[in-house]
């Protein structure tokens, strides 16, 4: 089904190692530009499909897909690569976006297979959390490629980042027990 919305979701996959490969070169600028342009293909093939009801199972599965490969890759650079012009995300902030992902999965996967619980959609928390973890990684990006000017912002947004990422775990962590059955 290559329909428009998942044409856009795959040129966002093919373009992960095209950002991964402009950041090891130092091309911040491009991997900037490569990553905004990634976000703004998300928000069109999500409206474009709801739309012209062009939703798909391939779409339902490689969306998320592209978005975790981008965000994965992008976290892991921008923490472990040493000698950035202008700083990295740190790594206790990596380390709890992945945990929270982590959480989500085992807890999804523990749902489905133990009480078959067959949907667990993202909730609104969820959502606004990964908002801020992306842009996060956006402004980090940014900083590397344009200047240290958005460093006292980016030390604020990696705690507001945390903080929703922790919000959002304990609210994942609430919603799948309340999906339990009262008497298991």
């Amino acid at each position: 089904m290559l329909t428009i919305p998942n044409i856009l979701t795959l040129l966002r996959l093919f373009a992960v190692p095209v950002f991964i490969y402009a950041s090891f070169r130092g091309e911040y600028r491009l991997a900037f530009f490569i990553f905004a342009g990634a976000a703004v293909t998300d928000f069109l093939d999500g409206v474009i499909a709801r739309r012209f009801n062009q939703r798909s199972r391939l779409g339902a599965i490689l969306d998320p897909a592209a978005d975790k490969t981008m965000m994965v890759c992008g976290y892991l650079f921008y923490t472990l690569r040493d000698g950035l012009p202008a700083g990295g995300i740190p790594a206790w902030l990596t380390f709890t976006v992945f945990i929270r992902d982590f959480c989500i999965i085992t807890i999804a996967y523990l749902l489905y297979t133990r009480v078959q619980v067959k949907r667990f959609p993202p909730s609104i928390a969820g959502k606004i959390s990964t908002v801020l973890q992306a842009v996060t990684l956006g402004i980090a990006i940014a900083a590397n490629a344009f200047g240290p000017r958005l460093l006292p912002f980016l030390e604020i947004l990696f705690r507001i980042a945390l903080v929703a990422t922790l919000f959002s775990a304990w609210d994942y962590l609430r919603k799948g027990k309340g999906m339990l059955p009262a008497n298991p």
